[in-house]
This record gives structure tokens, sequence and C-alpha cells, in this order.
């Protein structure tokens, strides 16, 4: 039976000088769908380990000039993702023992072995090769999410999504993207991270609507592809707010109505510019009527096309529903009898049911929410250090607060001021 297709190009290097063991195994590896590459001498076999295509080192017990556990031990600093196995006959001697115990050794085939066990053996060490070289691409991958940030943090720091930079960080992000050359969920992670890096609001409205659509999805059993879609267009709508300054949308976070027609009009062009955006990465071509749509109302009033009913997309209506949930932070039963009041205006009633039943299945991740230091409140927990304005600590991130100690930041903002801003938990 073959191995799986994703592994048949798993290449195999056999540093053995038997030419009755070498066609034999070779002719099980074969049959399991590695490539074999055999040497007898062990310096032409840690040539080709220099070239770092090897998914799966064997060495036997003595081969020429060298050890086999010699070779391994070359084949570890060489191709650290394959995996190794030695052929011996002598399993019982501790260096062998501490070979395996120390992982120099993934496992040991005995001369002469059983069939059964051998195939089992190459498989599994497919298996553990293939699960290396993931967990090596998640670090680079993790890796490059970090730098991510790290660049994105330097933009903010330098001005960049102040006062009219908020391009700055969206160009930061776009950059790092392209330069990462991600899949879908890489991307959508580093676009997260940049609305955080904008404003913490943004990605916690993020990853709550995420899990909320992702029970909505199962809940009325869309098909896959209209799921993933959705999916997506949540994780993505905002994408193009840090291209407006911060003070603008921070105000609009905080009520629409706070902002002028001109500041609006600049807001209203934000789904059309995620699609802009979005033009480089064809794996969301599904999302991009949803992003769209995202704050078209069901009376037509919405923007940024007016549509109307259901000339907006299904699942845009839910996503709508859902991303007005979510980014309320009272209590969930009220939040939602005041979506249900606008059931028919603003909201299709159908999706304000099908979010209704999803709100009590979905397990909310926990985010992070900027808010004004005169709205702390006994039980909220701190998301970012506060300090006075000399850098001395008053209360640490991760603190949770008595109604004492908001009486005793709000006396100290009183006689010196402290940053209007806090970060909590939520």
């Amino acid at each position: 039976m073959a191995i799986k297709k994703k592994q048949q190009d798993i290449r195999a290097l056999l540093v053995e000088e038997n030419e009755i063991i070498i066609d034999s195994l070779g002719e099980i590896m074969r049959s399991l769908g590695y490539i074999v590459i055999t040497h007898k001498d062990p310096s032409q076999a840690i040539n080709m380990m220099k070239g770092g295509s090897v998914g799966l080192v064997i060495a036997d017990d003595k081969c020429g000039s060298k050890e086999g556990l010699e070779i391994l031990e070359i084949a570890q600093k060489e191709v650290p993702t394959a995996t190794r196995l030695l052929l011996t006959s002598r399993v019982n001697d501790d260096a062998v023992q501490s070979a395996v115990k120390d992982r120099l050794v993934y496992r040991y085939i005995t001369k002469p072995w059983l069939t059964e066990d051998l195939i089992l053996t190459l498989k599994t060490a497919a298996d553990t090769f293939q699960l290396a070289e993931k967990n090596t691409s998640l670090t680079l991958e993790k890796n490059d999410l970090e730098r991510t940030v790290r660049d994105l943090e330097k933009v903010v720091a330098s001005g960049g999504g102040k006062e009219g930079g908020g391009a700055a960080v969206v160009q930061a992000t776009q950059a790092a993207v392209v330069a990462g050359d991600g899949d879908a969920g890489t991307i959508m992670q580093a676009m997260i991270e940049m609305l955080y890096v904008f404003h913490p609001n943004l990605k916690s409205n993020a990853i709550r609507t995420m899990a909320l659509v992702k029970t909505v999805a199962e809940s009325l059993q869309l098909e896959k592809i209209a799921a993933e879609a959705l999916y997506q267009a949540a994780a993505l709508h905002d994408i193009a707010i840090p291209g407006v300054d911060r003070p603008i949308i921070r105000r609009w976070l905080r009520d629409p109505e706070k902002c002028n027609k001109d500041e609006m009009k600049i807001i209203e062009h934000h789904p059309n510019h995620a699609i802009e955006m979005l033009k480089p990465y064809p794996m969301f071509k599904e999302a991009e009527p949803l992003i769209r749509a995202h704050h078209e109302d069901w009376n037509g009033k919405g923007y940024p096309n007016r549509l109307k009913g259901e000339t907006i997309p299904f699942e845009a209506r839910l996503l709508r529903v859902a991303l007005d949930f979510c980014s309320k932070h009272a209590d969930p039963i009220q939040t939602m009898l005041d979506i249900e009041e606008l059931s028919g205006d603003l909201y299709d009633p159908d999706a304000v049911r099908a979010i209704a039943k999803a709100v009590p299945l979905t397990e909310m991740p926990i985010g992070e929410r900027e808010i004004l230091l005169i709205e702390l409140k006994e039980g909220m927990t701190l998301g970012r250090d506060i300090s006075n304005a000399n850098g001395f600590l008053l209360f640490p991130k991760g603190k949770t607060l008595s109604q004492s100690m908001c009486d005793k930041l709000f006396n100290i903002d009183r006689i010196s001021p402290l940053d209007p801003y806090v970060l909590v938990y939520c």
C-alpha cells in the first residue's frame, strides 16, 4: 500500500555497502512512495545532505570509514528536519540505546528485519518528517507575523497611524504580507495584527465576529464556499480603516454621529478600498462581495452602494448583524434585544434570527478594547500598563480593578492628567 501522494516526493538517502540490503530495502521503500538515493561512500552521502533536500536518512551501523551514528550526527546538523534511522544488529548496545534516547536516532532497523515492522517504521518516519517540516513552516510564519507587528509598531511610533499617517500602516502591512507570501490564514492573521496596531478595538471586533459567523454557518448549514467567504469577510472587512486618520476612527468607533459629513464620506469608502487591497490575493475573491456590502442596510440607507433588501448578499446581511452585535460590549441579551428592535429596518429579519440563535452557542474569544479612562469600572482587567506622567507604574497589565482602584486613578487624573485612553480585556 503506497503512502499518501503528498509524501511521494520525500527523498530518502540510504548509506549502505551491502548490495543485498540496498536491493531489498530499496524495493520496499520505493513501494511506499519514497525517492531512494543510495551511496556506499559516506563522504558522497554527506555531500548530498549538504544540499538539504533529504527527508529520510538511513545509515548502516558500519559503512566504509564511518560509523552509522557518526553519519547520523552529521545528518542532524545538515538536514535537521530529516528523520534518521539506523540499520544495526547490536540493538542492545549502550551507544545505540543512548542515540535513541537522545533523539539522534528516531528508530533503529534490526538486521535481519521483520517486513511488517520495517514498513511501519518507514511509514511513521514519513509522518515524522512531514510534521517536522510543518513545525518549521509554522515557526517561520510566526516569525514573519512577529516581524510584521514590529514593523507596524515602528510605523506607529514614528507617526504613522496618528494624525493622518494611517496609510503608512496599511502600506507596511501590505509589504510584509507580500514578502511573506503566506496562505490565506497567514495573510488574514497579518491583516488582523495590522488592525490591532492601528486600534485594538478593530482586532477585537474581527476575532469576535469570526467566532460568531462560524457558529452561524454551522447552524444554517451553509455550503463550504459560502461559510469560508463569510469567515474571511469577518476577518478582513475593516482592513482599509487604518488608511483613515486615527482621530477620525476613534470618534467613529465611539459613535458615528461624532463624525462630520466630510469625515463620514471618507469612512464610507473603506469597503471599496478593502476590495482594492485584496486584489493581489485571489483566495479572497468569494469574500469580496460581502466585504463590499457589510455596511449596507436592509432599508437601503447604508453604504457604499445604498443596496436594499435582498439585493444585499445574504451572507453580507448576516455579517452586518454579527458585526453590530460583536462591536457592542454591553450585556449580550440587551444587545440582542436592541438589534431585534431594528429588525426589518436596519437588519434583515432572517439574519437577526440566525444571529440570535447562534449567540448563546458561541464561545467568544477574549479581545482587547480601548476605552476612556473615565469609563473604567470595577471588575475590568487592564490590557496595558497604566503609568503616571513621570512613567511611574500605577497598575500593571492584567490587573483586575476594584472600585477603590478606579477611584484612585480618577483622583490622580484630576491632579495630574493621565493618558485618557486605556486598554481593557473584553
